[in-house]
């Protein structure tokens, strides 16, 4: 008993999966709000008063990008790490100015001897009576005078450059983090758009595979056709069953895929069924020159140059002198009305005499890592300019895979409109127009494979640029 795709039992199969995917991927009006810039909008349908509707998402690739740009959690993580790097660099900063504080305390004292629970000094004064409850209070003020080679903070502190060096390299990071996500996002929508048109196609193919093996099997049980000739038949059934269920599977999943990184719901999520068009390469001299001063491998391995270079400067900076300024102001009493005051302002000076060579030696490693950073930092760009060529051999590859796929598609085509023509006039077999029919699917199966291999590629020589350039035309 032969299966066709229009029984029963074979439409329990395909049916239900084709026409979620259908509804799912159908081109509809995109809002006003999101041409307008936003990155979500939201349609909702009437259905009824008592019925609670889920607001669907509608989302071109350039609106979907910009979604999962402003709501990835790697992103904003990444964001949220610069801003912990920011503040972090201030705290340090803020450790080379003055500090104010405050000090207040109670006591009972055995003896004669006022002795505070504070008392830095030793310099009080007497009590006529014993066995007394007392109290100190009082303001304290501590400048850095010269501390790690910066003047009352005056100067930016090596230590504080080298933290706000670290969020420079958090902050470029994250930019080589967001076009990840980015070229990950762009991927799963191109294969979306993919999965659609090759089920489509394999759905054509797989009944008119099922068609033709009927035909060979009817013309068998007339002793027509021979065994080989059925046997061929149905290992080509075979095949295209095997695909069209694989191209059921891929674009249930893909489109998946596509509402898993918005981190919404499948059946609330809708994008455009054609493949975005694309944007012209630039001069390739031209964004290479951006690109060796803007990429963010770049700018991140200059952040990590003045890292470096600032953690020269702090090594170097112990064997410099610091020097401190402090100063207190304590009012002493009791609870019989004795009082006392007491000020005292002292400046320390630490030098650094002899430690066996270690700042020396510090000092001399950090200038030799300093060194290799700036050797690092030539040897990012000739990656990037490696990168960008590759890049732009894989565009041209796909793009000749592209023109020859397109050309292979144009001659089936022709050879199947010629044999529809033959057949019509009793010039050619059934059995040959199906077979070019088949085959003129397979070729714009095959083209279905190459545009979207052209896409990925512009997508990857986005990346590759650092953002730099976006292969979306506007």
């Amino acid at each position: 008993m032969k299966r066709h795709l229009s029984s029963p039992r074979f439409r329990a199969i395909w049916s239900p999966v084709r026409l979620a995917l259908v509804a799912c991927f159908v081109l509809l009006p995109i809002p006003r709000q999101l041409c307008a810039g936003q990155t979500a909008a939201v349609r909702s349908r009437e259905r009824g008063p008592s019925v609670k509707v889920k607001p669907v998402v509608f989302l071109n690739l350039r609106q979907y990008l910009a979604t999962i740009s402003a709501e990835s959690p790697k992103i904003i993580a990444s964001r949220l790490d610069e801003a912990a790097a920011d503040y972090e660099a201030r705290s340090r900063y803020a450790a080379y100015l003055p500090h104010l504080v405050g000090h207040a305390g109670v006591a009972y004292i055995y003896g004669r001897s006022l002795n505070g629970l504070i008392n830095p000094f030793g310099n009080l004064p007497s009590s006529t009576t014993g066995n007394r409850w007392f109290t100190e209070e009082g303001p304290g003020l501590t400048i850095p005078v010269y501390k790690d080679g910066s003047f009352l903070g005056i100067n930016v502190p090596p230590e504080v450059a080298h933290k706000r060096a670290e969020r420079q390299v958090i902050k470029f990071k994250g930019s080589l983090t967001e076009q990840s996500v980015i070229l990950k996002a762009t991927d799963a929508y191109l294969q979306a758009i993919k999965a659609t048109h090759l089920l489509d196609l394999r759905t054509r193919h797989f009944a008119l595979a099922q068609e033709e093996d009927a035909r060979v099997e009817n013309r068998a049980a007339s002793s027509l056709a021979t065994a080989e000739e059925l046997g061929v038949a149905r290992l080509r059934l075979e095949s295209s069953r095997a695909s069209f269920e694989a191209a059921q599977g891929e674009a249930i999943y893909s489109f998946l895929a596509v509402a898993a990184l918005l981190g919404r719901d499948v059946s609330t999520v809708r994008i455009q069924d054609s493949y975005p068009e694309a944007a012209p390469l630039p001069d390739f001299e031209r964004i290479a020159g951006i690109s060796s001063v803007q990429h963010p491998k770049v700018l991140l391995q200059e952040a990590t140059i003045r890292g470096a270079q600032a953690n020269v400067e702090f090594q170097r900076s112990r064997m410099l002198p610091s020097v401190t300024a402090e100063s207190y102001d304590f009012q002493y009493g009791d609870f019989h009305g004795d009082a006392e005051n007491q000020w005292t302002s002292f400046l320390s000076v630490h030098v650094p005499v002899f430690d066996f060579g270690e700042a020396y030696l510090a000092t001399k490693s950090a200038r030799i890592k300093l060194q290799a950073e700036i050797e690092r930092r030539a040897a990012v760009e000739q990656d990037l300019q490696k990168e960008l060529v590759d890049a732009l051999v894989e565009i041209n590859k796909a793009a000749g895979n592209v023109g020859k796929a397109r050309g292979e598609v144009v001659e089936e085509q022709r050879v199947a409109t010629r044999v529809e023509e033959q057949a019509r006039m009793d010039q050619a077999l059934l059995g040959e127009l199906n077979s070019a029919k088949l085959k003129l699917l397979e070729k714009k199966e095959e083209l279905e494979q190459a545009h979207y291999e052209l896409l990925h590629r512009y997508a990857l020589y986005q990346e590759a640029t650092g953002g730099q350039w976006k292969w979306i035309a506007p």
